[in-house]
């Protein structure tokens, strides 16, 4: 009865087909011409099959021998291809980049070919930050973060972009529950707000308004929520233009009152005291994908 044939006869077999010869075959392998036909010879024994026909100067395999060898070089193909992409994982530099979720999927990711030209044999590993101000995220290689005064952690930062929020609202929603000409006029708006109540609070303030209606509206923990729910007709949102830029230049998101909060909030990246090249090389990238200026100390 048939035997299952053994990897290493399987190997010899399959360069010996492709090869042509046993001499080739064995140089391919690395091994004797004796070692190659023996392993043929083992081959065809657990098959109970003749595999080539044999003259003093060739070895011509038979049709089954030829369709066997299709199979196991495209399954010796998958198998280096699998080792290549092990080795070639391995050799990559990974990056840990904190970031607030908003930044990377309104920033980063949208430009994610771009970076890899940029970084083409670094391995980005992206974990989210959920509070504005988390400066003290060093598991990470890259931070980025938004802060309302000046940098004071370990390592170097550099701004990205201004971190001031003003109202948004779809069209839709203003010609509905409109007109708002006026500051004032907030009092007959849905008030969307941004993980909490204090920005709102804080343009009533500087509105001159009431800000006793500030605290009403539904609270959104994550940016994105926000803004799909002014996309969705559903109120006005204290949003940073850069974030909301493509709703913005689209239409679906227009200013409502030009009053603008939160002015001394910057958008920023930070890298750790001796880090990795790679990883300023990434915040060189995302400054210049921000259009800031601020240079790398």
């Amino acid at each position: 009865m048939p035997r299952r044939p053994s990897f290493v006869a399987l190997r010899a077999f399959e360069a010996l087909v492709r090869c042509g010869s046993i001499q080739k075959a064995a140089e391919d392998l690395h091994v004797t011409a004796g070692a190659i036909s023996q392993q043929i010879r083992t081959l065809e024994a657990d098959l109970e099959m003749k595999l080539f026909d044999r003259s003093r100067r060739a070895m011509k395999p038979t049709q089954a021998a030829l369709t066997l060898a299709a199979t196991i070089s495209g399954a010796f193909d998958a198998i280096y291809q699998s080792v290549d992409g092990l080795i070639e994982a391995k050799q990559k530099t990974q990056l840990k980049i904190a970031t607030l979720p908003s930044v990377a999927t309104r920033i980063v990711l949208p430009r994610l070919g771009e970076l890899r030209k940029c970084l083409p044999d670094v391995q980005l590993s992206f974990t989210y930050i959920h509070r504005l101000d988390d400066v003290h995220h060093w598991e990470a290689d890259v931070l980025i973060c938004a802060i309302d005064a000046g940098f004071e952690g370990a390592g170097s930062s550099r701004t990205l972009f201004s971190g001031a929020v003003q109202p948004f609202a779809s069209a839709g929603y203003l010609e509905s529950q409109g007109p708002f000409d006026a500051p004032s006029d907030i009092k007959n708006a849905n008030l969307l707000h941004d993980f909490d109540t204090s920005a709102w609070k804080l343009w009533h303030e500087r509105a001159g308004i009431d800000a006793r209606r500030a605290a009403e509206g539904d609270i959104f923990e994550d940016f994105e929520l926000l803004v799909h729910a002014a996309l969705a007709h559903q109120g006005i949102a204290l949003c940073p233009p850069t974030l909301i830029s493509q709703e913005v230049d689209t239409g679906r998101l227009v200013p409502v009152f030009g009053l603008s909060v939160l002015e001394n909030r910057n958008y920023i990246v930070v890298n750790p005291k001796r880090g990795k090249t790679e990883a300023a090389e990434f915040a060189d990238w995302l400054v210049r994908s921000t259009g800031s200026n601020d240079p790398r100390d």
